[in-house]
């Protein structure tokens, strides 16, 4: 039986929604790995299924979490899609680092695509992404990358086109400021329990640890009470500098291998 694994890092659930829809697009038998809580076992996958591997981008780069969990995801020339997801600014290495990763963990890239969601930290920004005409592109690429799979053998030589990026990647940066609850905090604990990094004390939970927050957002989208988000005068200023500048639209851009 072949099997379409759906393995993604996802805080605030975009990559989780786009990785969905590919997988759904397919009409096989899905098997789900979130990695965002982290990945504690290996997993070896054999030649015979198919991996999507799903990221969001963080200043152009594939999140070290996702990093550290992929490592411990193995293929035997396994093939792979591959897919990050953005803010509307731009995936800069993000993909080419997925591409070099998979490849490490003994995958076949035979696709890849960079596809665009409201962005996490700026939410002014790609509001209402995927669209409908984003979900159209995602249905195209999901059917394409499917068809590539039905015809994929271990035993040929498979070349994605140039992936966009640099190597060198791009030094990975964070702005000054994080996420922290307002008074509309129950003191629930949810984002205590959710965050990836435990940034957030259980004994004050309206609190961040700056030094251990990635800045994923999945806090301020899984708060029952809307309480997190990002506040402050310094992430003000960049927020009123940095939407305008991302106003233009961004189409989602896709690599297929040639079969």
């Amino acid at each position: 039986m072949k099997n379409i694994h759906l393995i993604y890092f996802s805080p605030s659930l975009s990559t989780r929604k786009i990785i969905r829809k590919i997988g759904k697009e397919m009409g096989a038998t899905v098997r789900e790995h979130d990695v965002t809580m982290g990945f504690p076992d290996t997993l070896n996958i054999e030649s015979h299924d198919l991996v999507i591997f799903g990221i969001p981008v963080y200043a152009g780069r594939v999140p070290q979490l996702a990093v550290n969990a992929f490592e411990k995801i193995k293929g035997d020339k396994t093939p792979a899609v591959l897919v990050c997801v953005y803010g509307n600014r731009n995936y800069d290495d993000a993909l080419l680092e997925l591409k070099d990763i998979s490849e490490a963990n003994g995958f076949v890239p035979i696709a890849a695509g960079a596809f665009i969601a409201r962005h996490s930290i700026f939410s002014d920004v790609a509001v209402g992404r995927p669209d409908k005409e984003d979900k159209q592109e995602i249905q195209k690429f999901a059917q394409e990358c499917f068809r590539l799979y039905q015809s994929y053998d271990k035993n040929k030589q498979y070349s994605l086109p140039d992936v966009k990026g640099n190597y060198p990647y791009r030094e990975p940066t964070q702005g000054g400021y994080v996420p922290t609850g307002d008074d509309r905090c129950d003191d629930c604990g949810t984002c205590v329990s959710q965050c990836p990094t435990s940034a957030i004390p259980r004994s004050n939970p309206k609190v961040t640890n700056m030094d251990l927050c990635i800045r994923c957002a999945r806090c301020i989208t899984l708060c029952p009470e809307h309480s997190r988000a990002f506040r402050g005068e310094l992430y003000e200023t960049v927020k009123a500098k940095f939407a305008p500048l991302m106003a233009a639209r961004k189409e989602p851009e896709v690599y297929m291998c040639k079969i």
